[in-house]
């Protein structure tokens, strides 16, 4: 097969201008976009499952020394809940520690999903859902075992609050 000849020569494509003096000749940088979605979700996991736990864990250990003696008073199968009051300002302490840790905790689990269904920072999101689920049982776990010795440093005759 042969390729048709132009009568007057060779065929070329239309001519090349050169581009305007100060056009860019090479493509701009590519710019990375920040994904702050999953290090949010890190950042807020992370809180909710030591830092709510720590004040959680504070709270029941002073409520358990602080109202021990009335706990070993009480028969057995009752429970009276005026023995609470004497240490109602930590009792509160621990019921705001758990609810804030507990909104936290799902915020970052939220941002989690979140972060690994659109692929930013898929990592650190992963390990966000990870540590937010764990974070209810570090704080039962926690607050039973800062319980146990607050009830034991109460009956062993330790400072009351």
């Amino acid at each position: 097969m042969t390729t048709p000849s132009s009568p007057g020569g060779p065929v070329f494509a239309a001519p090349h201008a050169a581009p305007p003096v100060g056009a860019m000749l090479t493509p701009p940088p590519v710019r990375r976009r920040g994904r702050p979605l999953g290090t949010w979700a890190l950042l807020l996991s992370i809180v909710a499952t030591v830092l709510a736990p720590a004040v959680g864990g504070f709270a029941a250990f002073r409520v358990a020394r602080g109202s021990g003696p009335a706990f070993f008073e009480m028969p057995a199968g009752s429970f009276d809940w005026r023995v609470l009051s004497p240490v109602r300002d930590l009792v509160l302490l621990g019921e705001v520690a758990f609810w804030s840790g507990t909104v936290i905790g799902i915020v970052a689990l939220a941002l989690g999903i979140t972060a690994v269904v659109k692929r930013a920072a898929t990592g650190a999101g992963i390990a966000a859902i990870v540590i937010a689920v764990l974070g209810p049982i570090v704080f039962g776990v926690l607050a039973a075992l800062a319980l146990g010795a607050g009830l034991a440093a109460a009956g062993t005759g330790g400072i009351a609050v």
